[in-house]
């Protein structure tokens, strides 16, 4: 009983991971917005960055919400992991092919 309690509790910390990854993604990408919009115009402006990631963590939060509603955490990140373009496996199957 005790190792299924420990199971659900690692489980849910990895659910909980994998949601923050997705939405500090957006949250993240808009702040180095915020810092290069602030380099263009030579000062720092807080007000625009926090604001900028406001909006990023939102949409993060939505996005997140969606892919969690539609596919499930879990499964969205391993149809990124395991695909064959990124894996590799398509690139040695159709070298194996011009070989023959």
């Amino acid at each position: 009983m005790l190792e299924k309690i420990f199971l659900y509790a690692i489980a849910g910390v990895v659910i909980v991971f994998k949601w923050l990854a997705i939405v500090l993604a957006p949250t993240l990408g808009l702040g180095i917005l915020g810092l290069i919009i602030c380099d263009i115009r030579n000062e720092m402006d807080i007000k625009l960055i926090f604001i900028l990631m406001s909006l990023g963590a939102l949409s993060g939060v939505i996005l997140a919400e969606k892919i969690r509603r539609k596919y499930g955490l879990i499964e969205f990140d391993g149809k990124l992991i395991g695909h064959p373009e990124i894996d590799g496996h398509n690139v040695l199957a159709s070298a194996s092919k011009s070989n023959k």
